[in-house]
């Protein structure tokens, strides 16, 4: 049986995605990104020979206005991101799959190799982790299903990782490559050719 790979995305609303980014950019300017890494997401996860489900978080799925429209989409359920988390992987493991990776959709340096090196780790391993450069994790993947990783997490926080590395003392786990999400100005800058994207994009709307 393939591998399931979940997508963990809000609707692309404004006002609803990116808050932080926000913040510095203006609701319109942060709708625009998140729009884009939804884009670069779908193109990913395109290429991956998983089955692809997006657990969405909002009030319908036509909100993704033809984005993901190939793949099967189920709503999120739960109060916080480890119960939603929780609920997605537990069905997923239900289904019959023998991996499970989710990811999220703030990436814009996800490529087809960090997936298919996510799959590949977990011939081996128990649990693959995907460091973002915030203290938390931008990919879990697992083998069975291991409850425990998402209850009593400081979610969003800096010792995310840290603390999920401690669920796992006696497990096998890989790391991949550090990447950086983007949730705020700071982290966009870090990639300067979507940085410019942005700045042209609406530079053009105003002539």
């Amino acid at each position: 049986m393939e591998s399931l790979l979940l997508v963990f995305a809000k609707t692309p609303l404004l006002g609803k995605v990116k808050t932080r980014l926000a913040e510095t950019l203006g609701q319109e300017k942060a709708l625009w990104v998140y729009q884009q890494l939804l884009v670069k997401t779908e193109g990913v996860v395109q290429q991956v020979f998983s089955k692809v489900v997006v657990f969405y978080a909002g009030q319908s799925a036509s909100d993704f206005r033809g984005c993901f429209k190939d793949f099967q989409k189920k709503p999120q359920q739960g109060k916080d991101l480890g119960a939603r988390m929780y609920h997605a992987f537990e069905w997923g493991f239900a289904q019959g799959y023998p991996k499970v990776i989710g990811i999220g959709a703030d990436l814009w340096n996800l490529d087809q190799g960090t997936i298919e090196g996510a799959l590949s780790a977990l011939d081996a391993t128990d649990v693959v982790l995907g460091p973002a450069n915030d203290g938390g994790y931008y990919l879990i993947g697992m083998r069975t299903f291991h409850p425990e990783l998402f209850k009593n997490k400081t979610w969003s926080s800096p010792d995310l990782m840290r603390e999920t590395l401690k669920d796992l003392q006696s497990k096998r786990v890989a790391l991949l490559e550090e990447k950086s999400d983007i949730d705020s100005y700071k982290d966009l800058v870090l990639h300067l050719d979507l940085l410019t994207r942005l700045n042209q994009h609406f530079d053009e709307g105003k002539n």
